[in-house]
């Protein structure tokens, strides 16, 4: 029986997919947004590729890299 991606336990009937690779992974380890669920690494990868869409909409914009808050 393969292993679950994140936590590398034996996966057991309730998994869930990837919705961005596919991979089979325990409903608890999978990240959930907007309805789909995800493995850690596509997670991350998405939350860095925002992170760079909005950086680059700013400076489209003409605005600076915003300051720290506190």
């Amino acid at each position: 029986m393969p292993d679950c991606p994140t936590c590398g336990k034996p996966l057991e009937p309730t998994t869930t997919k990837c919705s961005s690779c596919g991979a089979e992974l325990h409903r608890a380890c999978a990240k959930r947004t907007m309805g789909k669920s995800y493995c850690k690494n596509c997670y991350k990868e998405a939350k860095k590729q925002a992170r760079f869409e909005r950086m680059a909409q700013r400076e489209a914009l003409g605005r600076e890299k915003p300051g720290k808050m506190w």
